[in-house]
């Protein structure tokens, strides 16, 4: 079964059930992780593995606190690989990364979301 892409319980949580705060860091977040996803691809195609570890681990960091644990997941592997200086499979990953989050931005522009 595929994971919800949003753990709004764990996220409300982490914000003391303020809902309009969570909005505030989802609206940060989207807004940061497209920059992020373009760096991570870049440095892919570099080989650059100390981007692709400190990107990997930011993206890691705030879809944690946002409680988007498929995305923390994801993150994590490719932030794994940067540290390793293995590449074998990252483009897999990275285009699993791109849909979680392109789902969880369709999820978050529906009206009332936070709601859940």
């Amino acid at each position: 079964m595929e994971k919800p892409v949003f753990d709004l319980n764990k996220a409300l949580e982490m914000v003391d059930g303020d809902k309009e705060f969570l909005k505030e860091l989802v609206e940060l977040f989207k807004k940061d992780y497209t920059e992020k996803l373009e760096e991570i691809s870049s440095a892919i195609q570099k080989k650059d593995f100390k981007t692709i570890d400190e990107v990997a681990h930011s993206l890691k960091g705030a879809s944690g606190n946002l409680g988007l644990m498929r995305i923390y997941e994801l993150s994590f592997e490719i932030e794994k690989m940067g540290k390793e200086f293995k590449l074998e499979g990252v483009e897999k990953i990275y285009e699993e990364l791109k849909e979680e989050l392109n789902r969880f931005k369709e999820f978050v522009s529906q009206p009332g979301w936070e709601e859940g």
